[in-house]
């Protein structure tokens, strides 16, 4: 007689072992997510793409890294780099590194164009098309078009109504002007070469799957169109998937992709819709094998330059260089350079990632070596041509390059007329050459730290020697000079640290801040029974963390309504000192940022690389007199949105919170708005 099954021998017997409940949903939630129904979901959305720039008549461009994976190679007209994070909530910008000028080639070659991004569940579109592109948009306009359409409707600030409310639009729509100026003054543009390429203005559509396409192109007669296609259908409820199709399928690939590119995905995408899923990483380490060096490195031009090129370091043609610069962990191979025939070569010592960055900030003092040699064709070099050459290309137009773009060697710049809007303009020439050169904050720290420092490092600068495996100081006839001996070879300084900020009544209230504990009492006054009043009183404390000119905030204390119940109330911020030279322009004062606290992983603090660090909730704006006490006040810089709720805040501090005489104390004080809240709240904080 057979035995009866057990329960375990029925129901996922391989996991009769694992008793754990998580584990199975994690499997499954993974089975869902697969390769096989990333690639299915991607294929599907990209009929839709296809579908839109049909209806539309106009050419399919890829908002990167996303919008390369919907879009055939063959109907693929360029690519832009509009970042979803300038679009969020109180962070609204105009990126000065990125700025997607490309884009307006492909408007004035065929009338407008097609974006193509998506977005992962719980939105219907991706935060990068509804208010980066619309933000850019209207920036370009009032900057091309400002005079001959004032007062016009064009030169408005469109955004969907599904996705940003009235209210934000207004907020956005007050920091364009702010961002004309600095697009203006920094970038410096050719506009009449912009109003070449544009008949009228600029104007964002937005499409998703929802939408009804036209049955013929449309006609736009008063403007340029810039349909904004979100690729994915919107999966509703919590799961990431539905039937197989997977939302956004595309987005951080790195998790999932196996090294599959865009490229090589539509190269073979039937041969890997084929395949099946435990096959598909095999699969694709073959194809990534057979890939690999077949095509030629590419190199860029840096315009308005003629001669500054930069590129990956492998498999580059050196032949049509005279100078060649790499920022690799090793020196180029000598027969290399003896075969291209260059005539001066300079090794910048580098290792890959984050800690090449920390190296070139040694290494870039060696450009003051290149006084000796002739400018020519200049090559700039790393591993990925997307980093560490760009940054050390940024201090080599910032050292040698005239506003006109002509290079010379013999005469460096004095790195006292140098500051960050400069910086700035010269990377934007990079960046408008090739939108991919954007390199890490890192590395531009690296580059800011070396042409920004003190006087006394900027004098030590032109003495340090690289400590290159070949010497720096290549003769015109000499192409692979002997290596230095050991006691030939210098010692490379890493240089001073930037002059600390000129101290400013911000800085020595944020230096007060940190320096004890506080007791504070807090009243809060709600006009909506939703919302209690009562009062709070505890204890805080503002603590260092690794990230520089940051504080932590944190706060306990006990809160009693006014009906008498009790509960413990706990809440963190995050303090940043935002000096001048931060901001974008260099030009506005220090001023105090207040952030969220980022809790969405448990942590009780601020990591090294900024984990924990949320959204802008508010800013601090200038310190004046206060009025009718001694001390100082200040209000907010704008009204903070946090979701359909306006916040306008207001701090009062007394006179011995700056460095002075008196006491030490200060207030601040909530008026907020809205639907959902009504309530007026103030702290008064006073030393433990």
């Amino acid at each position: 007689m057979a035995q009866p099954l057990n329960q375990s021998e029925i129901i996922f017997p391989h996991l009769s072992n694992t008793p754990n409940f998580s584990t199975t949903l994690s499997s499954l939630k993974r089975s869902a997510l697969s390769i096989t129904n990333r690639l299915n979901s991607i294929t599907s959305d990209s009929e839709f793409v296809t579908s839109v720039a049909a209806a539309y008549g106009l050419p399919l461009v890829a908002n990167e890294r996303c919008g390369s994976w919907y879009i055939p190679l063959d109907l693929k007209a360029s690519s832009v780099y509009f970042k979803s994070t300038d679009g969020h909530m109180g962070e609204w910008a105009f990126s000065l590194r990125r700025l997607n000028l490309q884009m307006l080639d492909v408007v004035s070659q065929h009338g407008g164009c097609v974006i193509v991004d998506s977005t992962r569940r719980g939105k219907s579109m991706p935060d990068a098309l509804s208010k980066t592109v619309p933000f850019w948009c209207c920036v370009m306009n009032r900057a091309i078009f400002g005079v001959e359409k004032k007062g016009t409707e064009a030169l408005n600030l469109f955004t969907p109504p599904s996705a940003v409310s009235e209210s934000e639009n207004a907020q956005m729509e007050r920091r364009i002007n702010g961002f004309v100026q600095q697009f203006l003054d920094i970038c410096r543009p050719d506009i009449p070469a912009l109003r070449a390429k544009l008949q009228k203005p600029l104007r964002p559509l937005w499409v998703t799957q929802t939408s009804t396409l036209p049955g013929t192109a449309p006609n736009f007669t008063d403007f340029h169109p810039v349909i904004l296609c979100t690729a994915s259908r919107r999966v509703r409820g919590a799961e990431a998937s539905e039937g197989g199709y997977i939302q956004g399928a595309a987005d951080d690939h790195e998790a999932w992709s196996h090294g599959l590119t865009p490229a090589l995905f539509w190269s073979n995408k039937d041969d890997l819709l084929r395949t099946n899923e435990e096959d598909l990483p095999a699969k694709i380490a073959s194809l990534i094998s057979q890939d690999r060096g077949t095509d030629a490195v590419v190199t860029t031009l840096i315009k308005p330059t003629s001669n500054l090129h930069v590129s990956a370091s492998e498999n580059v043609d050196l032949a049509a260089f005279d100078t060649v610069i790499s920022c690799t962990p090793q020196p180029l191979p000598q027969p290399l350079l003896k075969d291209a025939r260059v005539t001066a070569y300079l090794h910048l010592p580098c290792q890959t990632g984050k800690l090449g960055s920390r190296d070139l900030r040694n290494q870039l003092a060696a450009l003051r070596s290149l006084v000796s040699t002739s400018s020519g064709q200049t090559l700039i070099c790393c591993p990925t041509g997307k980093d560490l050459s760009v940054g050390t290309a940024l201090a080599y137009l910032c050292l040698y390059a005239a506003d006109d773009g002509t290079v010379n060697l013999s005469t460096p710049r004095e790195t006292r007329s140098i500051d960050k809007t400069f910086i700035k303009q010269r990377l934007s020439w990079i960046t408008t050459s090739n939108p991919a050169l954007n390199p890490s904050r890192a590395t531009l720290q690296s580059v800011n730290s070396v042409l920004m420092s003190s006087e006394a490092s900027k004098s030590a600068l032109s003495e340090i020697k690289h400590p290159a495996a070949f010497d720096s100081e290549w003769k015109s006839n000499s192409v692979t000079p002997p290596p230095l001996s050991s006691d030939q070879k210098h010692t490379v300084h890493p240089p001073h640290p930037n002059t600390p900020p000129t101290p400013s009544p911000q800085h020595a209230l944020f230096a007060t801040l940190s320096a004890c504990e506080w007791k504070f009492t807090r009243t809060l006054r709600s006009a909506l029974p939703t919302h209690p009043s009562g009062r709070v009183t505890g204890t805080a404390r503002f603590t260092r963390t690794p990230l520089a000119h940051t504080l932590l905030y944190a706060e306990t204390g006990e809160f009693v309504t006014d009906t008498g119940m009790t509960f413990t109330a706990r809440r963190r911020y995050v303090y940043q000192l935002i000096s001048g030279a931060e901001c974008d322009g260099g030009r506005e004062e220090a001023f105090i940022r207040v952030r969220f606290f980022d809790d969405s992983v448990r942590r009780e603090d601020i990591g090294g690389e900024g984990e924990g660090v949320g959204g802008v909730f508010v800013e601090m704006g200038a310190l004046s007199e206060a009025s009718g006490r001694d001390g100082l006040e200040a209000e907010n810089r704008e009204r903070h949105l946090c979701g359909e709720d306006l916040y306008a805040a207001r701090w009062v501090f007394g006179p011995g919170m700056v460095g002075g005489e008196g006491e030490r104390w200060w207030e601040v004080r909530y008026d907020v708005q809205g639907p959902r809240k009504d309530y007026v709240s103030t702290t008064r904080y006073t030393r433990e």
